[in-house]
């Protein structure tokens, strides 16, 4: 053959991956999604749970927070792994924290591509599966409670990773693969339950799935050597190192019993001598939950649940009938298969899963301390709605196959008017007779709620609310089963709706939860920041006096070299082993009063007070320029009274520094008739105290003494009373909180105070 006639042959281009193309646009816009979402976010304001979590990355990189880690719950280590870079790539607190977010969105971002992946398994088309993909993957919970870094991200992935891998193995022919598939989805079990003790749902739910598909349907979804295998592997290796990062952070092991919060405190609640297990709380909190899921999926998780029960009787059903061949020559429907062995895993892992979150949460919520304290205890949505969207997916994949009858809306419909009237009469007296709640456990609900601010407390109205909006919207999912018409494309016919009400909450729950809380956390930041930047960095260790708790662990994620330690009462504050040098308290404590080494540094007028508590930090104070304040005592200078309208300060600037010595001591104060001087609200602890005014025409005044912000009035004694000092007694028999002194001229000549000073006598 000559060079002219040779036939050069072209290699065919590999045809386009379309599905590869769409996973690539819908993790894209999820991705998008999340990090705008995380805009908003400042540093964390749920603890202890997100504060336990970076604490895990923080000591993985040298630094050890166990004095105030150890105050709160264990939350699990794993997903504190994935932000250990984060301390490699900044030193700034505000941005280590977003980079947490953003990590959370990029894995939480994987969600939605293994459900189209999964859903085109199911045989679902392209369009179809990428609605899915995003009703599923984009799930409010998922997208809003992923802004925080306590543990959802990993609660919320694990078992999507699961499923992957499940059906990667089923449809694996090659054994070295499935093997290794097998391994992975073992230690995907003992990572889930790394995230948090609650994930003992997952792997129930992953080992029970194994167990009834092998011996009912003859399958193994998994090698059992790989999968059992890892799965003990993974628990022993989680078994230790939880261990681990218990004993170093929290603390256990020193005579120190299991953190709360654990699967292992639960199990003490529920079989401990003091056990607190009730059948009744059982019933009111699984009643509660249901009500939770329904309520929060507006009535679609009851199409969920009606759906995956019948799919897997029918499946059982049918499977082992021969098909009947009919004179036309066609099968007879009953005889065909309901669903195929692959969508029957599906709806299997789906109720199992469901069922052993169920399980988990409502033992641990019906067993809590707080069962008559919190409002979302009884109805807590935190726990399981991590997995509802699985459950969404696999009713979804059997609605695009036409598995939704007519009866099957009507028993949807039916079953959350049950839901509704068990909640009424057993649920709803238990959550309305309850002090506070906590909104982000319950957020679902906080859409329907209309008119009603976030953070209001739960009222009969409240439910009535919530019954009436889940009971319309499931008429209009029976409407959407009923309708013939809607037979080709009644997925669509679901998916619409339901996109539409869940965007909805999604942002409902941003505009009134994530932004706020962003803010929130914000202002408590910056109170810390602003005393600590006080010490200019003089200080490596501080302790903390009765600080609210979102207040000390913030000091420390912003300040994390220094030792920041907690002492949560007097008696704590008295057991410490070494005496601090510096001390920060709430603006109401007063522990100058029981503490004489304890002296305030500058004034009264800050949310956080600062204390020299030894003479090198006084002289510290003092190079300053910083004012001390008395040994013992609560000084008030007329510069610091609160007073009302009709008083007088002469030489008062409000802009001054009253922290530094000097400032507003020309001030002087002065009382017409009917003007009053009082002191800030202040907790004291059990003992006597007095409160002596000191001035020019003191003996004219009058003096009141309340508590609790001024609903309750203390019995006060005057043991002195003359021109130029009133001082006035109260006995407390118990810590009282909000106690605040009130010095009031009732005669027609002017009285000017100079100062104000509380003593503890006893």
């Amino acid at each position: 053959m000559s060079m002219d006639e040779t036939i050069v042959l072209k290699k065919a281009a590999k045809p386009l991956n379309i599905d590869a193309l769409i996973m690539t646009a819908v993790y894209i816009a999820a991705l998008t999604l999340h990090i705008l979402i995380t805009g908003a976010a400042t540093i964390f304001n749920l603890t202890p749970d997100e504060y336990s979590v970076t604490a895990i990355a923080a000591y993985l990189n040298g630094l050890d927070w166990s004095p105030t880690v150890s105050m709160g719950g264990y939350y699990g280590y794993f997903q504190g792994l994935f932000y250990v870079p984060v301390f490699w790539v900044t030193d700034d607190p505000y941005m280590r924290y977003r980079l947490m977010l953003v990590i959370n969105g990029v894995l939480m971002s994987f969600i939605p591509v293994i459900a189209y992946r999964l859903s085109r398994g199911f045989e679902v088309k392209r369009p179809a599966a990428a609605v899915f993909s995003l009703i599923c993957g984009m799930y409010p919970s998922y997208m809003l409670l992923t802004k925080f870094t306590w543990n959802e991200t990993m609660c919320c992935l694990l078992p999507w990773v699961f499923l992957l891998l499940l059906y990667s193995a089923y449809d694996c022919t090659s054994a070295i693969k499935k093997q290794a598939l097998s391994v992975l989805g073992g230690l995907t079990l003992a990572a889930a339950y790394a995230t948090h003790g609650r994930m003992l749902s997952l792997v129930a739910a992953g080992i029970v799935l194994e167990l009834v598909v092998f011996f009912t349907m003859k399958k193994k979804l998994f090698c059992f050597s790989g999968f059992f295998g890892g799965t003990f592997v993974g628990l022993f290796a989680d078994r230790a190192l939880k261990k681990f990062f218990q004993g170093a952070l929290w603390n256990v092991g020193d005579g120190k019993s299991a953190p709360i919060n654990t699967i292992e405190k639960m199990m003490s609640r529920l079989f401990g001598e003091n056990g607190t297990f009730s059948i009744a709380k059982f019933f009111q909190t699984l009643i509660g939950h249901f009500f939770y899921f329904f309520s929060s999926t507006w009535g679609f998780g009851a199409v969920c649940v009606v759906m995956i029960i019948v799919a897997i009787v029918m499946y059982y059903r049918r499977r082992n009938r021969t098909p009947v061949t009919l004179e036309n020559g066609d099968t007879d429907a009953k005889t065909l298969p309901y669903i195929g062995d692959k969508t029957a895993v599906f709806c299997w892992f789906s109720l199992l899963l469901m069922g052993a979150a169920f399980a988990v949460s409502v033992l641990f919520k019906s067993t809590s301390t707080l069962f008559d304290k919190r409002m979302d205890t009884t109805i807590y949505g935190r726990y399981t709605e991590a997995f509802y969207p699985v459950a969404i997916l696999c009713a979804l994949v059997l609605i695009y196959k036409g598995k939704l009858s007519r009866w099957q809306s009507i028993a949807a419909f039916g079953l959350n008017a049950v839901a509704a009237a068990l909640t009424q009469l057993f649920t709803v007296p238990i959550v309305t007779n309850s002090e506070t709640f906590v909104s982000a456990m319950v957020l679902g609900l906080a859409p329907m709620r209309y008119g009603e601010g976030l953070k209001a407390l739960y009222t009969q109205t409240t439910f009535l609310k919530i019954f009436a909006t889940v009971l319309g919207v499931s008429i209009l999912w029976t409407i959407a089963g009923l309708i013939k018409r809607f037979n080709k494309f009644r997925w669509a016919a679901f998916c619409v709706p339901l996109a539409g009400v869940l965007i909805y909450s999604g942002i409902y729950g941003y505009i009134k939860y994530n932004v706020p809380q962003a803010k929130n956390a914000k202002r408590s930041a910056d109170i810390m920041t602003a005393a600590v930047d006080k010490l200019d960095g003089r200080f490596d260790e501080i302790t903390l006096f009765a600080v609210a708790r979102d207040r000390y662990v913030k000091t420390q994620f912003l300040y994390p070299e220094t030792t920041v330690k907690v002492a949560s009462t007097v008696s704590a504050y008295r057991k410490l082993e070494s005496k601090p040098e510096i001390v920060l308290a709430n603006i109401e404590e007063t522990p100058e009063l029981w503490f004489d080494e304890l002296r305030l540094v500058g004034s009264l007028g800050n949310a956080v007070h600062i204390y020299a508590a030894s003479e090198s930090a006084c002289e510290w104070a003092i190079d300053k320029g910083y004012r001390l304040g008395e040994s013992g005592a609560v000084t008030y200078t007329p510069a610091e009274l609160k007073t009302n309208s009709s008083a007088v300060k002469t030489n008062y600037d409000e802009y001054a520094d009253l922290d530094y010595a000097g400032e507003g001591e020309n001030v002087t104060l002065t009382l017409p008739n009917g003007a009053a001087a009082y002191t800030n609200y202040t907790h004291l602890q059990k003992g006597t105290y007095t409160f002596t005014v000191y001035g020019e025409g003191i003996i004219s005044g009058t003096v009141k003494l309340y508590a609790d912000k001024g609903d309750t009035a203390l019995p006060v004694e005057i043991t002195s009373y003359t021109d130029g000092e009133l001082c006035a007694e109260v006995t407390l028999d118990k810590k009282t909180e909000n106690v605040r002194f009130t010095f009031k001229n009732t005669s027609a000549e002017p009285t000017k105070v100079e100062k104000l000073i509380i003593r503890k006598v006893s």
